[in-house]
C-alpha cells in the first residue's frame, strides 16, 4: 500500500456540527447562526436536550428499570412528547421573573463547585435503600448534568444511575502492552506492592494486563499527581518505554474482539481507517507484529486530517515500542469512505473502523461536549458514518472481520448505521454480525444492541429568548412525516425496522454502559463478512 499525502485538512466532526447548528431556518445568516451557539453554550441548552433526548429513547438505549436508583429530592420538570416538539423548560417557581444570568449567579451560591455528594445509600422508586461503592457516591453536586437532571423532577427515573455515573469523573485507566520485548510483570510488582490503595487490575480481565482505579480511591487522569507523584511518574516511565498505554476500556474494546474472534492475530494485515490518535493501531501493532511463517503483520493507519496524522506518528515515536515493530506501520491520508483498495488485490483480514462521531460517551472527560449537544449532531454524522462502513465492508476479505465502533451512545450514530449498511443489496457479498466473545473479558458487562429507537430534531429558532427555555425536540415516527413538517435534513436510515433488525440480529452488537463499569460511553458491532 503505498504512503500518499493529501491537503485535505478537513474535521468531520467539526463539519457535523457547523451543519447541526445550521438547521435553524431558511433564513439563518451567519452572525445570527454565532449568536444560537453561543447562546446554546451558555444557557445549558445542551444539557436539558441531552437529558430529554435519552430520557424519551426506549429502555435498553442508555438505561432501563434496573438502573432506577438513588432517586433525590429533584425540582421541576421537563415535558418529552413523543410525535410533535417537547419544550423543555427550566422553570422554577421562585426563580420567576429572574434572568439567565441571575438564575446562574444563585445557582453557584447554593452550589459548592468542590462540593461531593457523599450520600452512602438512598432510596429508588419502590423505597429499597440501594448501596453505592465509595467512588459512586463522589458525584459533584454541581455539575451541570446534574442540576438540569434535578430540574426535571425525576421525570425520568430510569436515567438516575446514567446520570450520576456522567457526572463523576472518569477513573484512570491503563493497559499494559503486549509484545515481546514487554517488562510488564516488574512495573506490575511495583503498582501491587505501593500503589493498590489507588490502581488495580479489573476483575473481568483473566490477563491482568487491565487496570483501573480502585473502587475506594478518587484516581483520575486530572488529579494524578495530586493524589500520588510517586504513581505518575511510573506511569510516565512506563508510557515512555513500551510497557503501559494510558487507554480507556472502550477504546480497547474493538481490538480485543477482533483478536478474541482470530481476525487479528501474528502476521495479519489490518486497516485502522480513522486511525489518529493512534491507541488502536498500536494495540493491533503489538499483536500482528508476532511472526507468522517467519513474517511479521502489518498494520494501515489512515487519517483524513494530516494533522492528526502527524499527531499519530508522533505517538507511534512516544510509545518507546522497538523500531522493528513500529515499522510495521503504513501511514495513508485518505477519505476513509473511498479508501482505495489495495493494488495487490489482497484485501484486509481485519479492519477497525472507529469512526468520527457525536462522542456523548465521552463526556466524563471532555467538558465540551454537553454545552454544544444537540441530536442533530449525530444526525449530520450518520450519512459519512454508512459511507465509511460501507467501504470498510467492501475491503475486507471473506472470512476476515470488520469492527465498528463509536464513542457515542446515540443509536443514530450506531445500531442505525449497522443496519443500513447490512441492508444494502449486495449481490457478491454476504455479511453476518458476530456474537460478543464471552470468554474474552469474564465477568465485563456489556448491553445487547437495540432494535428500536426514536428520531428527533432539534430547530433551534423555536426557542423564544423571553421565556425561560430551551427550545423544542421534535420526534417522529417516520421519515415522510419528518420530512412534511421540514426537516430537509432526514435520512430514510435514521428510523429503525425492529422486524428487519431483529432478523439482521442487531442485538449481537454491545452497548457499554457508563454505570456498569464506572467507564465512558462505547458501541461495538462485529461484522463478519461470509462471501
Amino acid at each position: 500500500m503505498p504512503k500518499r499525502g493529501r491537503s485535505n485538512d478537513a474535521n468531520p466532526l467539526s463539519s457535523a456540527r457547523k451543519d447541526a447548528g445550521s438547521k435553524t431556518g431558511a433564513n439563518t445568516n451567519k452572525a445570527h447562526q454565532t449568536a444560537l451557539s453561543l447562546w446554546h453554550r451558555k444557557s445549558g441548552a445542551g444539557y436539558h436536550l441531552f437529558i430529554s433526548y435519552y430520557g424519551s429513547q426506549p429502555m435498553g438505549v442508555v438505561a432501563n428499570d434496573a438502573d432506577t436508583s438513588c432517586n433525590e429530592r429533584f425540582g421541576s420538570s421537563i415535558d418529552g412528547k413523543v410525535g410533535g416538539a417537547s419544550k423543555l423548560n427550566n422553570n422554577n417557581n421562585n426563580s420567576r421573573g429572574m434572568s439567565r444570568a441571575a438564575k446562574r449567579r444563585r445557582q453557584k451560591k447554593t452550589s459548592n463547585p468542590g462540593e461531593y455528594d457523599s450520600q452512602q445509600q438512598a432510596s429508588n422508586q419502590h423505597g429499597d435503600v440501594i448501596e453505592f461503592p465509595p467512588r459512586q457516591q463522589m458525584v459533584a453536586t454541581s455539575h451541570p448534568l446534574l442540576l438540569a437532571y434535578k430540574s426535571t423532577d425525576n421525570h425520568h427515573p430510569h436515567l438516575t444511575r446514567f446520570i450520576h455515573a456522567l457526572s463523576r469523573p472518569l477513573p484512570l485507566t491503563l493497559r499494559f502492552r503486549e509484545h515481546e520485548q514487554s517488562t510488564s510483570s516488574e512495573l506490575k510488582q511495583l503498582l501491587s506492592t505501593n500503589h493498590s490503595e489507588h490502581i488495580v487490575p479489573v476483575t473481568y480481565d483473566p490477563t491482568t494486563n487491565i487496570y483501573q482505579s480502585a473502587p475506594n480511591s478518587s484516581l483520575c487522569k486530572s488529579n494524578l499527581t495530586k493524589v500520588s507523584p510517586k504513581l505518575k511518574e511510573l506511569i510516565v516511565a512506563g508510557s515512555m518505554d513500551s510497557t503501559l498505554a494510558r487507554q480507556e476500556l472502550g477504546s480497547m474494546l474493538p481490538v480485543l474482539c477482533l483478536r478474541s474472534v482470530g481476525a487479528i492475530k501474528g502476521g495479519s494485515k489490518v486497516l485502522d481507517l480513522c486511525a489518529s490518535p493512534g491507541s488502536k493501531t498500536l494495540q493491533a501493532l503489538e499483536i500482528v507484529s508476532v511472526k507468522c511463517n517467519g513474517k511479521r503483520g502489518r498494520v494501515i493507519a489512515n487519517d483524513v486530517h494530516s494533522g492528526r496524522l502527524d499527531s499519530l506518528r508522533e505517538a507511534v515515536v512516544r510509545s518507546g515500542l522497538p523500531e522493528s515493530l513500529t515499522s510495521r506501520v503504513t501511514y495513508t491520508n485518505y477519505d476513509a469512505s473511498i479508501f482505495p483498495a489495495p493494488k495487490s488485490g489482497k484485501l484486509f483480514d481485519a479492519i477497525i473502523c472507529d469512526v468520527p462521531c457525536g462522542g456523548d460517551g465521552t463526556i466524563r472527560k471532555d467538558k465540551h461536549i454537553l454545552p454544544i449537544w444537540s441530536p442533530n449532531i449525530s444526525n449530520a454524522i450518520h450519512g459519512l458514518q454508512l459511507k465509511i462502513l460501507s467501504r470498510a465492508l467492501e475491503l475486507v476479505k471473506v472470512g476476515g472481520v470488520v469492527c465498528y465502533s463509536t464513542c457515542s451512545l446515540n443509536p443514530i450514530e450506531d445500531e442505525a448505521v449497522v443496519s443500513a449498511a447490512l441492508g444494502r443489496e449486495n449481490d457478491d457479498a454476504t455479511f453476518e454480525l458476530l456474537d460478543w466473545p464471552q470468554d474474552m473479558l469474564p465477568g465485563f458487562i456489556g448491553r445487547p444492541g437495540v432494535t428500536n429507537w426514536k428520531v428527533a430534531f432539534y430547530d433551534q429558532d423555536s426557542v423564544e429568548k423571553d421565556e425561560d427555555d430551551f427550545g423544542s425536540l421534535s420526534f417522529f415516527d417516520r421519515y415522510e412525516s419528518a420530512l412534511s413538517a421540514g426537516s430537509e435534513d432526514a435520512k430514510s436510515t435514521f428510523w429503525p425496522n425492529p422486524k428487519e433488525n431483529k432478523r439482521m440480529r442487531i442485538d449481537r452488537c454491545t452497548r457499554l454502559c457508563p454505570q456498569d463499569q464506572d467507564t465512558g460511553g462505547f458501541f461495538v458491532a462485529l461484522i463478519k463478512r461470509m462471501s
